[in-house]
């Protein structure tokens, strides 16, 4: 099944005459159709709001719509990086997921902050300021977790959870951790 945010599609080469064309078009004043576009190292990510779809699915399915939104978003966050590793043979994991951290205020879904806390077995803190979803409760808290926990999969390649929800209203900080 693909959704909205599983269809992104490798513009490896096609990124750099796309980055030329716009710029020689705001030069003359003109916008581009890529203008809008989100292109993380040849890698398109498509946004939208999943948060009302949430609630739909929770109304719907109670907690299965938190297994519904778990299995979507931790496949969305295994495919975005490894679409990101195919189109970027040169680049390190490392870099990677440094490019990925750094455009997610962009894509609307707050600033995050990773910490490492072991590397074997795999243990990661997440940490996200100004985060679109502000509940522990149902589905929603998985949008963020099991997208983490997709990405976390490939980077140590082997299969991570997302664990221990957290949301302080105070601070409007989402908190998770990625482990086994």
């Amino acid at each position: 099944m693909e959704t909205e945010t599983n269809m992104i599609e490798c513009k490896q080469s096609e990124t750099k005459m796309e980055s030329e064309a716009q710029t020689k078009a705001k030069k003359n004043g003109k916008a581009t159709s890529q203008e809008n576009n989100e292109i993380i190292f040849g890698v398109r990510a498509l946004m939208t709001s999943p948060l009302p779809a949430c609630e739909k699915l929770d109304k719907m399915f109670g907690s299965g719509g938190e297994a519904i939104v778990h299995h979507m978003y931790l496949e969305s966050g295994q495919n975005l990086f490894d679409n990101m590793i195919k189109c970027n043979p040169g680049k390190s994991l490392e870099e990677l997921l440094k490019a990925l951290i750094e455009v997610q205020p962009r894509r609307g879904w707050g600033v995050v902050l990773i910490e490492f806390i072991h590397r074997n077995p795999p243990k990661v803190n997440i940490a996200v300021k100004d985060p679109p979803v502000k509940t522990v409760k149902g589905s929603q808290k998985y949008l963020i977790g099991s997208f983490w926990a997709g990405v976390f999969s490939r980077f140590f390649n082997r299969q991570l959870a997302c664990k221990n929800f957290g949301y302080d209203a105070e601070k409007d900080e989402f908190t998770c951790t990625i482990t086994t």
